[in-house]
This record gives C-alpha cells, sequence and structure tokens, in this order.
C-alpha cells in the first residue's frame, strides 16, 4: 500500500505545482496590466491637467477658460474639456460631477454664473455624445469673502471624473442640472 501512494503524492505535489506556477504566471501579467493601466492613466492626468482626489479626478477650469463674465468657453477652455470629451469617450465607466463655484463678487449675480457655467460644460459634454446619466451639473454658493483678491480662485467650475470604484456622494434633488 505505500508503494501506491508515493507515486500519488509526488504527481498530486508536482500538479498543485504546476498550478501555483499558472497562478503565479496570471499574476504577473495582471500586475503587468495594472502598471500599464496605471502609467496610461498617469498620462491621461497630465494631458487633462487632473489631479488626483479621493473620488477620482479633478479638472479645474478656472475663470481665465471662460469668457469675461459669461459662461462661453474661451479658446483654452474648450481645448480642456475637448481633452475631458476624449477621456470620457475612453473610459465609458467614468460618471462626471460638474461643479460651478461663485465669486466674491457680486452674491446673487455670481451665484447664477455659477450655475450657468456649470451648466455650459455639462450640455458641452452633452453635445459631444457623452451620455446623461454619466453627467450632473449644480451651482454652489460659496460665502462672499470681504477679500476681492479671493475672487478670480472662487469663480471657476470643478469637473470630478468618478473613481467607478469610490460612491459618490448624493446630490441635492433639487440642484440645478440633476
Amino acid at each position: 500500500m505505500l508503494a501506491v501512494c508515493g507515486p500519488v503524492s509526488v504527481a498530486d505535489s508536482q500538479a498543485d505545482a504546476n498550478e501555483q506556477r499558472q497562478k503565479l504566471e496570471h499574476l504577473r501579467d495582471v500586475n503587468a496590466q495594472a502598471l500599464a493601466n496605471a502609467t496610461e492613466l498617469r498620462r491621461e492626468m497630465n494631458e487633462l491637467q487632473a489631479e488626483a482626489i479621493d473620488r477620482g479626478l479633478l479638472l479645474t477650469l478656472d475663470d481665465t477658460l471662460f469668457t469675461t463674465n459669461a459662461v462661453g468657453l474661451s479658446i483654452p477652455g474648450h481645448r480642456r474639456v475637448e481633452a475631458l470629451v476624449e477621456f470620457l469617450e475612453q473610459h465609458p465607466e467614468r460618471h462626471v460631477a460638474v461643479d460651478g463655484y461663485a465669486g466674491a463678487g457680486n452674491y446673487p449675480y455670481d451665484r447664477a454664473l455659477s450655475t450657468r457655467r456649470a451648466d455650459a460644460v455639462r450640455t458641452y459634454l452633452l453635445t459631444r455624445g457623452i451620455a446623461p446619466n454619466r453627467l450632473t451639473a449644480r451651482g454652489n454658493a460659496d460665502s462672499p469673502q470681504d477679500d476681492d483678491d479671493f475672487a478670480p480662485r472662487q469663480r471657476r467650475v470643478e469637473v470630478i471624473i468618478e473613481d467607478p470604484l469610490t460612491p459618490a456622494p448624493q446630490l441635492d434633488a433639487t440642484a440645478p442640472g440633476t
């Protein structure tokens, strides 16, 4: 009986070793693919001029990327949003939250402007074929500041390209553009 168990154990050990070797090769392939994906994402982030945040990627369109006191994108603004379109076409699993922020000047005016700018970016993405279920937009009422030096930094649109693995916070259902 011992003679029968010996060869079976060796055969089982060889089968286990082969299975472990295949798993290791698979994990190496997965690791190589993850590294390639991370490298590509870094390249795309550089093209978008985006930064990594806890919810995904943040693309900030500051006041200079819009025409003065209007919702229209400037030429550099169009280039930035067009790069966003290309990214979203390559990543259909990603959703986008477009948040407009007001400046410190005329509070009601800036609040309305922030909402209209967020909606303008959302509308542009829609016209370029990005599905509406991937987009939300809202304006945010920043508290007016005493120091007007902060106004240019406050007047901005933030585009958050959400990480599909990170749950997004729930937006107020009454927010415009959602």
